[in-house]
């Protein structure tokens, strides 16, 4: 007999691959159906394999991202800096906690090296991002220069603190960051330079993908 927590997970994984399945196949009922059931499936998949209580901030981000989602279903014109909006929220709670797990680790030269060659390049992607919509979107330009560089540095701090001590919330830490960079670099792609549908297939699965990693990290730090 399968466990809550299987159950759970299977739910979430179910949704997602259903939600990625209506956005390939541009089914908008089903999109509508799924997608928005993929965040509350995860928090189930939380509920049943935390061991401590409740992480409210973690709550916050979930619902965060539930909120920025729903926005994307509403299809408004003209709508990335509203989406940014949850997301960047998301981000910034989700830097204290990585923050936090950085001051518990020692001091590592070949780390910090590592860190600021990763953020180095991580600006040249943004350099480049930005210059793709600089002339027809400048609105955009300082928000997402903004956005980029707290994920820039929430990235780098997730190398480093994966480097300094490999555990398992490091490695999921790592891991959602990679997921979460990847999903935004490919929107822009999308939506700025390239509209093939794969890139919005891929951003939107890494996405999806993303919230499992977060749900483990968060779990699998307060018992490290």
């Amino acid at each position: 007999m399968l466990s809550t927590k299987q159950i759970a997970l299977g739910l979430y994984v179910f949704c997602s691959i259903l939600a990625v399945i209506a956005t390939i196949v541009d089914d908008d009922l089903m999109i509508l159906l799924v997608k928005p059931a993929v965040i509350p499936a995860i928090l189930y998949y939380y509920l049943t394999i935390k061991k401590t209580k409740i992480n409210w901030f973690f709550i916050s981000v979930l619902l965060l991202n539930f909120i920025g989602d729903t926005i994307v279903l509403l299809e408004i014109k003209d709508q990335t800096l509203i989406i940014m909006i949850p997301y960047f929220i998301s981000y910034l709670l989700l830097l204290r906690f990585s923050i936090l797990d950085l001051r518990k680790m020692r001091i590592i030269k070949s780390g910090i090296l590592l860190a600021a060659l990763i953020f180095g390049f991580l600006m040249y992607v943004l350099y480049e991002l930005v210059q793709m919509f600089a002339d027809t979107n400048p609105e955009l330009i300082v928000p997402v220069i903004v956005y980029g560089i707290v994920l820039g540095l929430f990235g780098c701090i997730a190398v480093y603190c994966y480097y300094a001590k490999i555990t398992a919330f490091t490695f999921y830490l790592l891991m959602f960051v990679i997921t979460s960079i990847v999903s935004d670099v490919f929107y822009m792609l999308f939506h700025f330079l390239f509209q093939i549908p794969f890139l919005n297939y891929f951003e939107f699965a890494t996405q999806l993908v993303s919230y499992y990693f977060v749900v483990k990290y968060f779990v699998s730090r307060k018992n490290d």
